[in-house]
């Protein structure tokens, strides 16, 4: 069952397909360790993946966009997949396709770096598909397709659309748009069919690129339509309706009507439950519809607007991005200390959420935002929260081999800690450092130190004496404990 939670948290959607009998609270207690959790979760996907590329005939196939982004995270899940001995692979019916911008992916991309090292130790092969713009033929074809015509009557449009756009499908779609919106394609109930002003198309002035040419079609757009942009740019390339909707209703602005409004004029898509902008220039032109100065405010204002709504009805789907909105705004936004401390708070819960789902990348980050809104003095005044913070912090550079990090956050525990057990996971954290680091002998040095700090000395020589000794001193321990 503790199996089953772990996937269901990293997918919700799974609890689907497992019915309201299963219980993710009851189900999700486990007492891994952050190398443990990572692990497990990485092993109990690769199964997935296995059992399911399984139980079909068709193969299973894994499609990543923009992969250029990838996290170190995901490449290494990937690679496990890859690379697990008996899986589906062998027969061929897993597939891993991803897209990304050649440009932005050099030989030294961790993307890049694994599939070479896949393919010398499982022999497994990579193709990697140019994806060029289309040719004269292939964009008349397209044409002749949407308009319903012979490629005979569409050819001369689509050599117009093939010098303007160089035959780039996304140009090709949003020009064509552009065309219908000024009449100059139509349907002509006369012909029945439809129809275009060749000569003013050719003689219409298009930028070089779709990006710029998107981004020109803000000018036209209302000012609350704008204003709803704006918005949503906060939250990058896309959104969860539900997430704006509850946005709407709590800052009290026009969100869903004007986005869809956006919608209807091409600047956004609407998928999935999703708003998303059509281009990365279309997001990057709202964003810098605000002033640098005031985009902090932006994101402190749509972030404690969520983290409200986690607090009031005890639901945490929006904490992460609460967490993430208030911690793009900063520390400096914040000037009352008990909101410091409050948004400390949230980031301490977004990062054990972050923890529970084994992303430690992520965790990190949330535990260090934490960490940079506690005030002067916190030790002091917020001691509790103060530990956790370092500690859990302390655990994921661990994890992410963030040593120099790592040390730091131990030291402040073990400076600033009450009694010896508030520094004991600190105490742990920088044992395993350095075993991780092959330094053994200074492990050990450790050890020795802390054990000596509490009355305790491990011997130099173990003889078999010194073992009955032991046992008979632990069996008298114990005798008052054990039936």
């Amino acid at each position: 069952v503790q199996e089953i939670a772990c996937l269901v948290t990293a997918m919700p959607n799974l609890a689907n397909i497992l019915g309201d009998d299963f219980n993710l609270n009851q189900s999700s207690k486990n007492d891994d360790t952050a190398v443990d959790a990572q692990k497990r979760l990485r092993y109990l996907f690769c199964q997935f993946v296995d059992v399911i590329s399984r139980c079909h005939e068709e193969p299973l196939i894994l499609f990543l966009d923009d992969c250029q982004w990838i996290d170190n995270a995901s490449v290494a899940l990937l690679n496990q997949i890859l690379m697990i001995s008996g899986s589906a692979i062998r027969d061929h019916r897993f597939f891993f396709f991803g897209a990304c911008r050649d440009d932005e992916m050099r030989e030294s991309h961790p993307l890049n770096t694994m599939l070479t090292t896949v393919n010398i130790l499982c022999g497994t092969k990579t193709t990697k598909i140019q994806l060029t713009s289309m040719s004269k033929g292939a964009l008349n074809e397209m044409v002749s397709t949407e308009l319903s015509l012979l490629p005979r009557i569409t050819r001369s449009l689509a050599n117009i659309l093939h010098h303007k756009t160089k035959g780039s499908p996304l140009f090709v779609k949003q020009v064509m748009m552009e065309l219908y919106k000024q009449r100059l394609l139509y349907p002509s109930l006369s012909r029945r069919r439809w129809d275009w002003e060749a000569d003013k198309i050719l003689a219409m002035k298009v930028p070089e690129n779709v990006a710029t040419f998107i981004t020109k079609s803000f000018d036209r757009l209302p000012s609350e339509v704008l204003s709803a942009l704006v918005v949503l740019s906060c939250f990058g390339a896309s959104a969860d309706i539900s997430l704006i909707e509850v946005l709407e209703r709590e800052i009290k602005q026009p969100l869903i009507a004007p986005l869809e409004a956006a919608v209807a004029d091409s600047v956004l898509g609407k998928k999935d439950g999703k708003f998303f902008f059509m281009h990365d220039k279309l997001q990057e032109t709202a964003y810098s519809m605000m002033k640098p100065e005031e985009r902090c405010l932006h994101h402190n204002l749509y972030g404690q607007a969520l983290a409200f709504v986690v607090v009031r009805e005890k639901d945490d789907r929006y904490l992460l991005t609460a967490a993430t909105q208030i911690n793009f705004g900063g520390p400096q936004v914040i000037i009352d200390d008990n909101q410091a401390l409050s948004v400390a708070n949230l980031n301490l819960d977004a990062g054990k959420k972050a923890m529970s789902m084994s992303d430690f990348f992520s965790a990190h980050r949330y535990f260090n935002h934490g960490i940079s809104y506690l005030r002067s003095g916190h030790w002091n005044k917020q001691y509790d929260v103060s530990l956790e913070l370092f500690n859990l912090a302390a655990a994921c550079a661990l994890m992410n081999a963030e040593h120099e990090r790592l040390k730091m956050l131990t030291g402040e525990v073990i400076r600033h800690a009450k009694c010896f057990e508030d520094k004991f996971r600190a105490i742990c954290i920088s044992i395993n450092l350095l075993f991780w680091s092959s330094k053994l002998p200074d492990a050990i040095q450790l050890v020795n130190s802390n054990l000596s700090s509490l009355g305790e000395e491990l011997p130099v020589a173990v003889t078999q004496s010194a073992i009955h000794y032991q046992l008979d001193h632990t069996k008298t321990l114990l005798a008052g404990l054990s039936d």
